[in-house]
């Protein structure tokens, strides 16, 4: 019974700190919108049979109308198209209304402002864009499930960084949906990859930029660019299987047919000259990172390509890649980074070339000691854990056996673990040692102080800090969390940890584990003594 209570005061104590917002604020817009420390709640109406319509489309083509808000915005109501996705249905069987769905919002499909246009004027409650977006990607986390695919979405995000692919990859977040007023659960908001995407991180050029899909091995369709000019030069110039189009019958097939690839400097040469190679090697090594099977080095599929125009003298931006469907990953922590004993041509090609495989193994590096710590991601989960477990818990689809806080603490706990059994894993494969701060010889992972050189591992009082950064040294008890210095535990050490929360740092007040940094881990430490000792 204490620990449930603790873990319920725990919670409480979180969101109080973390300022969590569960309402869209009217200035809310991209990017805001899409802060994984942000729980969003959506709601659609429309008719029972066009729900059910959209609920058993096995075609994913049908569209339906609805009408869209978000909480606290119910007065601009707006006229939208859903449909379904792809993905299976949660149950995995149809019918009826007791499943859960992937959905496509499209928000702009009933607006028309064009006189010329046989739909002018359009609906009157139809809009151009909502908070600067025109279209949602709702995904039910049907291969795992949408904390595990929302976390892997957001490792890409993270690797947005100079050490990764060096420009805004991707932005995922979560939001709660509710369908003619009943609760549709938690959904992973992943940020559709159109001319929006594009437009807002400025990369867009009409006519001179062409954005493919992959759907499968050898095979890619134009999602954003000329109809009439289908293929982009770098398309037609990278002739060579896995990358080029196969079918002859297509305008996206290379001229002159398909060539044997490259191998050695000289695919270095063309794909160094072709493509950004920062950005795929970027992907590939996230994808891995996150253990995720079903991706374009793995699969030969789920992903996006941007190119640009080389004959354009202006222009010296090479290919961009970009992820895309990431609900399988996050299952198994030894996955192989290189494919193991069945690699794709992806990874025999790239990876078994000395040049790319050096350059991947120096970004998985560099991601690893630098926004993969076990720290930043300790750090990312303690932020959404509060902002979306009751959302969670309160999911009929949840996939965790479960509809329990303690359910879904349990899944934050499990993905926090397995990241840092992912850690050891990949470190291992790249050969590299742990990572050890202070350079006492005890890895960071198990030093229960990572700062402060203790060899011996000393902890006289067994609170899992050890003396040499213990706030207190030996058995003081409610003095370690004794924030405000008062003589005993009240909510003014409560208000001191939130005060620093989330910073970082030597010497900081709410820091009780000497961790340097004020987070989720000094709470439950402050909620723990309280209980047991300080009440």
């Amino acid at each position: 019974m204490k620990n449930s209570v603790r873990f319920v005061i725990s919670a409480c104590l979180v969101l109080c700190f973390a300022g969590v917002a569960f309402s869209l604020e009217p200035d809310v817009d991209w990017p805001e919108i899409f802060d994984p420390d942000r729980l969003l709640t959506f709601n659609m109406e429309l008719t029972e049979a066009d729900w059910q319509t959209v609920i058993n489309d096995e075609t994913l083509d049908i569209e339906k109308p609805a009408w869209f808000w978000a909480d606290d915005d119910e007065d601009q109501k707006i006229y939208v198209s859903v449909r379904r996705k792809s993905g299976d249905p949660i149950p995995s069987i149809l019918g009826g209304s007791d499943v859960k769905i992937s959905l496509k919002i499209d928000i702009n499909e009933y607006f028309c402002d064009d006189p010329m246009d046989p739909d002018y004027p359009g609906h009157p409650n139809a809009v151009s864009e909502w908070h600067g977006m025109k279209k949602f990607s709702l995904e039910n986390g049907d291969d795992n499930n949408v904390l595990t695919e929302g976390l892997s979405a957001n490792m890409h995000t993270l690797a947005s960084c100079a050490e990764g692919y060096g420009h805004d990859a991707w932005r995922t977040n979560w939001v709660k949906l509710y369908v003619n007023g009943e609760y549709r659960g938690v959904y992973v908001n992943a940020e559709h990859l159109d001319k929006t995407f594009l437009i807002h991180r400025d990369v867009y050029v009409w006519h001179e930029t062409w954005l493919y899909q992959y759907r499968g091995e050898y095979d890619f369709s134009l999602e954003i660019g000329d109809d009439d000019n289908p293929r982009s030069p770098v398309v037609n110039d990278l002739n060579f299987l896995p990358l080029a189009y196969e079918k002859s019958n297509s305008p996206l097939h290379p001229d002159g047919g398909l060539v044997a690839a490259p191998v050695g400097a000289a695919l270095v040469q063309i794909l160094n000259e072709k493509i950004n190679m920062q950005s795929m090697l970027s992907m590939a090594a996230v994808n891995a990172f996150v253990a995720n099977p079903d991706s374009l080095f793995s699969h030969q599929r789920n992903s996006h390509f941007l190119d640009f125009n080389p004959l354009n003298p202006s222009e010296t931006r090479k290919r961009y890649y970009y992820p895309w469907d990431i609900d399988a990953a996050m299952q198994k922590p030894d996955f192989d980074i290189y494919g193991g004993d069945g690699p794709t041509e992806y990874q025999t090609m790239i990876l078994g070339n000395a040049v790319f495989r050096a350059w991947y193994d120096q970004i998985m590096t560099d991601l690893i000691n630098s926004v993969f710590t076990e720290a930043n991601i300790s750090a990312l989960i303690d932020r959404i854990e509060p902002a979306i477990s009751q959302a969670l818990a309160d999911d009929p689809y949840n996939k965790f056996g479960a509809m329990t806080l303690a359910a879904v603490q349990e899944e934050f706990d499990g993905a926090r673990a397995w990241y840092i059994e992912r850690l050891a894993n990949v470190r291992s494969q790249l050969g590299i040692p742990e990572p050890d701060a202070d350079g006492d010889g005890v890895a960071d992972s198990i030093d229960n102080c990572p700062f402060t050189a203790n060899v011996n591992q000393e902890d006289a009082d067994g609170d899992d800090i050890g003396d040499a950064c213990d706030r207190c040294d030996g058995g003081c008890l409610c003095d370690d969390v004794d924030l405000y210095l008062s003589g005993h535990l009240d909510f003014s050490d409560f208000a001191l940890l939130g005060d620093g929360w989330q910073n970082s740092g030597a010497n900081l007040v709410g820091d009780i584990n000497g961790d340097e940094s004020v987070d989720i881990d000094d709470l439950k430490i402050l909620a723990d003594y309280w209980l047991d000792y300080c009440n």
